[in-house]
C-alpha cells in the first residue's frame, strides 16, 4: 500500500504545474507619512523609496506628489533599479522621490505618491542621501521619517510575497509572536558582539516593517543597516566582510540582502554600493557544489541569496549564471548524493568535516540549517520559475516530517543522521532546547504546503506546524540573542505560504 500511495504522490506531483505568483496591481496612489525625526526643523528635504511591484510602471516621469490639499509639489524621482527577473531587465522596481517641505508647523504630514501621469513640477537635481540624515553615519535615521502602508509594501515584493500582518487572520498567532519578542531585540541594536548580528538582524527588523507598516521597526532597521554599512570593509582583498568578526571572512556574516532592502526603501547610495562589494566577495568566496569537504546548508544558503542579491543590484550576467550553478548543484545534490548512496529528500554532507565535535555521522544534516536555505530557494524560484524547485522543497519537508522531528513532536533533531536505524549507526543528535528553532521549522513546513500538491501531505504538515508553534511561544528568543535572528530572517513570508498554498 505505501508503495502504491507513493506511485500516486508522484503521478499527483508530476501533473500538477506550480505556476510562480503574481503580484497583485496596486492602486495608482499609496499615501505616505512623513514624521519629523528632530525637533525644530522647518523647510528640509525629504528623501524615501517607494518599492513597486513587477509590472507596474516603465517611466518615473510618470510619478506625482501631492501635498494634503492635492497641489502638486514640486519632486525629483528616478528609478533606482528595474526588476530583473526570467534574466533580463524589466519594469521600475523602485524610485527615489526628494521634494522640500515646510514642517515648522506640522510635525506630522501626509503626502500621497501618485502614479500614471507625467509631472508638471520637475527637479532634476538630487541631493545626496547622507545631507538628509540627522547625522553622517546615519544610525540616527534621517530627519524626516517617511512610513509607507503594509500593504504597499508587502504587494510590491520589495521583501518577496508577503501578507501585512493587519491580513494575517488563522496565522495571527505569528504576529503575536513577532511583537512579543521585539522589544529584547532592541538591547543588541548597536552590539559589538559578533554572533549577536549571526542570522541578519537587520533584515528581520525590515521584513517587520514592511508587514506592519510601523515606525518602529522602521527605525530599528535604519539604524541597524548603518551600523552593519559602517563595520562592512569597503575596499582590499576583503572587501565586504563584516569587520566585528575578527580573522578571515566569514560568509555567514555577509548579508547583501540587508543592504539591498535598506536601498530599496531609501536610495542611499552608500548602501547600494556596500551592497555590491559584499555580492562580489560572496560570489568568489563560495562554490556552491558539494565535494565532501566543507560544506554546509547554511553557507550554500547565504551563498545563494548573495548571489541573487548581486544579480538584482548590478544585473551582472555572472551572478545569474552562478545562481543556476547553485540550483543545478543542490538538484543533483538530492536527487544522487555525493556518497553514492541513494537519495532520501535530504541534503546531507559527512558531519564530521564541518564539526567533529557535534558528530561524526557519514550522512547528516541540519534542520535549522536549511531554514537558510529554503529562504533563497524560493527567491531563486520566483526569478526563474525552475520546475525543480516545488519538488525539491516538498522532498526535504517530506524527509523533515520522517527523520528530522522527534518522537514527541515539539522540536527537531540537532544533527540529524540520514542513516539512524540502520546496523551500527548512532541515533540522531540532541544539543540544548530545540524549540527555539522551531518559528524556522514551522516556516520550512509552510513552504511545504505552499508546494505540496497533495492535500493529504499538506495537513501532515500542518500539524506538525502546529505542534512545533505550540512548543515556542513561551520562550524569550534574545536570551540567545541571535535566536532572535535565526528565527525571524525568513519565517514571515510563512504567513504568505499558508495563505497561497496549492489546493486541490
Amino acid at each position: 500500500m505505501a508503495r502504491i500511495a507513493g506511485i500516486l504522490s508522484v503521478l499527483m506531483f508530476s501533473a500538477f504545474a506550480m505556476e510562480r505568483p503574481q503580484a497583485a496591481k496596486p492602486p495608482n496612489e499609496v499615501a505616505v507619512t512623513l514624521e519629523v525625526h528632530v525637533p525644530g526643523l522647518a523647510v528640509e528635504t525629504v528623501n524615501f523609496g517607494v518599492p513597486l511591484p513587477p509590472g507596474f510602471l516603465r517611466d518615473a516621469r510618470m510619478v506625482r506628489v501631492l501635498d494634503a490639499r492635492g497641489s502638486e509639489i514640486e519632486a525629483a524621482v528616478r528609478s533606482l533599479e528595474p526588476w530583473r527577473i526570467d534574466g533580463k531587465p524589466g519594469t521600475i522596481r523602485s524610485v527615489q522621490i526628494q521634494f522640500r517641505t515646510d514642517f515648522q508647523h506640522e510635525q506630522t504630514q501626509r503626502v500621497k505618491v501618485v502614479f500614471g501621469k507625467a509631472r508638471a513640477r520637475n527637479v532634476d537635481r538630487f541631493v545626496p542621501v547622507v545631507e538628509t540624515l540627522v547625522a553622517e553615519d546615519g544610525r540616527k535615521g534621517p530627519k524626516v521619517l517617511a512610513v509607507l502602508p503594509a500593504k504597499w509594501l508587502c504587494d510590491s515584493w520589495v521583501a518577496g510575497p508577503q501578507v501585512p500582518a493587519a491580513d494575517s487572520g488563522p496565522q495571527a498567532y505569528y504576529d503575536r509572536w513577532v511583537e512579543k519578542n521585539f522589544p529584547g531585540s532592541l538591547a543588541y541594536i548597536a552590539s559589538p558582539v559578533f554572533d549577536h548580528w549571526l542570522f541578519d538582524r537587520t533584515t528581520c527588523w525590515y521584513k517587520m516593517y514592511v508587514r506592519t507598516g510601523e515606525r518602529k521597526y522602521l527605525e530599528a532597521a535604519y539604524e541597524a543597516a548603518h551600523f552593519v554599512r559602517i563595520n562592512t570593509q569597503p575596499d582590499g582583498p576583503n572587501a565586504g566582510m563584516f569587520l566585528v568578526k575578527k580573522g578571515p571572512p566569514d560568509l555567514k556574516y555577509v548579508y547583501p540582502r540587508a543592504m539591498h532592502l535598506h536601498y530599496l526603501l531609501t536610495g542611499e547610495e552608500r548602501a547600494r554600493d556596500l551592497g555590491k562589494i559584499m555580492a562580489e566577495l560572496i560570489l568568489d568566496k563560495w562554490d556552491p557544489v558539494y565535494n565532501r569537504g566543507f560544506w554546509t546548508p547554511r553557507h550554500e544558503g547565504y551563498g545563494l541569496l548573495g548571489v541573487l542579491h548581486g544579480w538584482e543590484m548590478t544585473g551582472e550576467a555572472a551572478y545569474w549564471q552562478q545562481a543556476a550553478r547553485y540550483a543545478n548543484a543542490l538538484h543533483d545534490h538530492q536527487q544522487q548524493p555525493p556518497d553514492g548512496r541513494p537519495g532520501d529528500g535530504s541534503f546531507r554532507q559527512n558531519w564530521e568535516q564541518y564539526d567533529a565535535h557535534e558528530a561524526k555521522f557519514k550522512g547528516a544534516t541540519s534542520a535549522w540549517m536549511m531554514a537558510i536555505l529554503l529562504d533563497p530557494l524560493f527567491h531563486y524560484w520566483t526569478l526563474t520559475g525552475d520546475a525543480r524547485i516545488p519538488k525539491m522543497v516538498t522532498k526535504w519537508c517530506d524527509f523533515l516530517d520522517r527523520q528530522g522531528i522527534q518522537p514527541d513532536g515539539r522540536s527537531a533533531y540537532y544533527v540529524i543522521n540520514c542513516f539512524a536505524g540502520e546496523p551500527g549507526e548512532l541515533p540522531s543528535t540532541v544539543n540544548g532546547d530545540m524549540t527555539r528553532h522551531n518559528t524556522e521549522m514551522s516556516y520550512q513546513f509552510a513552504m511545504g504546503v505552499y508546494f505540496q500538491p497533495d492535500p493529504a501531505r499538506q495537513r501532515v504538515y500542518e500539524q506538525r506546524i502546529q505542534a512545533l508553534f505550540a512548543a515556542v511561544v513561551d520562550k524569550d528568543l534574545s536570551r540567545t540573542p541571535r535566536a532572535f535572528n535565526w528565527a525571524f530572517q525568513a519565517s514571515s513570508q510563512m504567513v504568505y505560504f499558508l495563505q497561497h498554498a496549492a489546493r486541490k
